[in-house]
């Protein structure tokens, strides 16, 4: 397992702090976003990459981190619904410069269906997605968010629709409670386990939609060496991507 931080942890400040810190708490792999070009983003950083980035680009950004003691173990290139036929181009756009970045894993989000139509729609474009990343030797890890990954059940639903190699989880420690109520972590993780190649280390209270993300320790409801416990009996050996974004 590869220890790494998804810069949205620090805020406002953005992944330019991050590559500074980082390697100084003895952190060397860094989740890397590529963001939506003109979309001010949640965190209000400023982003080193979007979707309108160019390769050269990429590899200034790179050269950057590896300068800094670190490496990309993965992108991050969350983009929307995938429902959304714009969503798929700014995916596929964002796929080649991950590979820029030579990653092998991205992170972003496996979609959400409000009607059947929306629901062929995402397997559809999860599929085309999944042959854009596989072309490129990358898998796309569907992040633990409302819709068609939002916990175990749903997220073997729309893997089993979908079919894909190069379609896989993102398994969210904290988020697995945020948008769960009564939610049991290590059951959830058990059931979706075989799926899983990357996941995001987070804390919380354990509280349904209470955004309250701290240090990792401080939430309470993460029984952080259990999780562990079980990724190493799966033979788990992807990033361990750490998040800590704060409380509300």
């Amino acid at each position: 397992m590869q220890l790494a931080c998804f810069p949205n942890s620090y805020g406002r400040f953005g992944p330019e702090a991050a590559i500074e810190h980082l390697p100084l708490i003895g952190v060397h792999c860094l989740e890397l976003p590529i963001k939506n070009s003109g979309v001010p983003s949640f965190f209000k950083e400023t982003p080193l990459l979007t979707d309108a980035s160019t390769l050269e680009e990429v590899d200034v950004v790179v050269q950057k981190i590896n300068d800094a003691g670190m490496q990309v173990c993965s992108c991050n290139i969350s983009s929307g619904n995938v429902v959304d036929p714009l969503v798929v181009e700014r995916t596929l756009k964002k796929l080649a410069l991950a590979e820029r970045a030579g990653v092998s894993l991205v992170v972003a989000g496996g979609g959400e269906a409000k009607t059947m139509e929306e629901q062929q729609r995402l397997v559809q474009n999860l599929r085309r997605i999944g042959d854009a990343a596989a072309e490129r030797g990358i898998t796309y890890c569907c992040e633990t968010h409302p819709g068609a990954f939002q916990d175990a059940a749903a997220m073997l639903a729309t893997l089993n629709a979908v079919n894909h190699p190069a379609i896989r989880v993102n398994f969210d420690t904290g988020n697995i409670f945020f948008y769960n109520a009564n939610a049991n972590l290590l059951d959830e993780l058990e059931l979706i386990m075989d799926w899983v190649a990357h996941v995001h280390i987070k804390d919380t209270n354990g509280r349904f939609k209470d955004w309250h993300f701290p240090a990792l320790g401080e939430g309470g409801a993460v029984d952080f060496v259990a999780v562990r416990e079980k990724l190493e009996e799966a033979g788990y050996d992807g990033p361990i991507s750490l998040e800590v974004e704060g409380i509300e």
